[in-house]
């Protein structure tokens, strides 16, 4: 499956410099070694998901802001549940 390379900035992730993994998390074709994190996260997904076929995450930064914080999201109203 496609991943980004270690060590790149969000911001820098293109589709020409994702690199291809196997589900050992060698990599098949790219010019980098693959995200830890990323592969962790995704790989157990493919794992146990024969189904998906496409598994993503984004970081968008208002959820990162949410995950800095040290009490997460505050059920403060009816939309906070979802």
């Amino acid at each position: 499956f496609l991943i980004n390379p270690f060590g790149m900035m969000f911001d820098e992730v293109t589709a020409s410099n994702l690199i291809v993994v196997d589900m050992q998390g060698n990599v098949v074709a790219g010019y980098s070694t693959a995200n830890s994190a990323g592969f962790t996260i995704h790989s157990a997904v493919h794992s146990v998901r024969d189904d998906a076929h496409c598994v993503m995450h984004t970081h968008t930064l208002p959820g990162m802001a949410v995950a800095a914080c040290e009490q997460g999201l505050l059920q403060l109203n009816q939309i906070s549940t979802e």
